[in-house]
């Protein structure tokens, strides 16, 4: 792959011919572009970008612009810690911008360090975090986007599951957040937000065969949800008449 298609990392315009590459992105080829750049940059403003990513994980700008800063300061440990968070994030998305991301970052990173990063996006191989990642915990693989301990995932003592849940969801792992719902209702069945979550996924998704599961194991307990598992059941019958 020709390294000559590096980040933009300079005052210097650099012309680009769109017919050599398959994927230019413009905003890249902008001169002091003003939102990848930050002129006189400080540790200070890569903390807030940080922040910003913990609350934010699939805010793709702020993303480019801590791998920017990153190259910057030419600091290897932090510049992988921030590509190994956009790769997490963007999980079996993106393979373009990934790829844009860590030819651009060669010549700041090891040759070890690039081949495992490369590595990781050529296939389903573990990518091992370091102390600046956010959103990698120890060893990622592209194919989950977020890995729970299983020893956490059923201790309601170290981690909530309706928080466990919320993640996933926040990730998009909706199949994930499912599972640990169904499992924490039937534990837990006197919590309603438990039920409001798996009720809005069943919904979200038109999952009806697990909502009629659930709803079966649900007909033996006490619980304080029956109205609204009621008004779902509803809106599925309708959805079928509708067919």
């Amino acid at each position: 792959m020709p390294e000559s298609y590096s980040l933009v990392i300079s005052d210097t315009v650099r012309t680009l011919s769109f017919s050599d590459y398959g994927f230019n992105e413009p905003v890249f080829l902008l001169e002091n572009n003003t939102q990848l750049h930050f002129h006189g940059a400080n540790d200070e403003i890569l903390k807030d970008l940080v922040y910003t990513i913990i609350k934010q994980p699939r805010n793709l700008l702020t993303h480019l612009q801590r791998i920017t800063l990153c190259y910057e300061k030419n600091n290897e440990t932090q510049l992988s810690a921030a590509l190994m968070d956009l790769f997490v994030v963007l999980e079996a998305a993106g393979d373009a911008i990934k790829q844009r991301m860590l030819v651009g970052a060669r010549n700041h990173l090891s040759t070890p360090l690039f081949e495992q990063l490369q590595a990781y996006l050529n296939a389903s191989q573990l990518i091992q975090g370091n102390v600046y990642t956010v959103l990698t915990r120890g060893l990622e693989s592209r194919k989950d986007l977020v890995l729970v301990q299983q020893n956490d995932a059923v201790s309601s003592v170290k981690h909530d599951p309706l928080q466990i849940a919320r993640e996933y969801v926040e990730y998009s792992q909706l199949e994930e957040a499912v599972k640990v719902l169904e499992s924490a209702i039937l534990e837990m069945p006197q919590r309603s937000e438990i039920h409001t979550d798996l009720i809005e996924l069943y919904q979200s998704t038109n999952d009806r065969d697990g909502f009629n599961k659930m709803q079966l194991a649900l007909a033996k307990i006490n619980h304080p949800m029956q109205v609204q598992w009621n008004v779902l059941n509803t809106y599925f019958n309708q959805l079928n008449e509708m067919k």
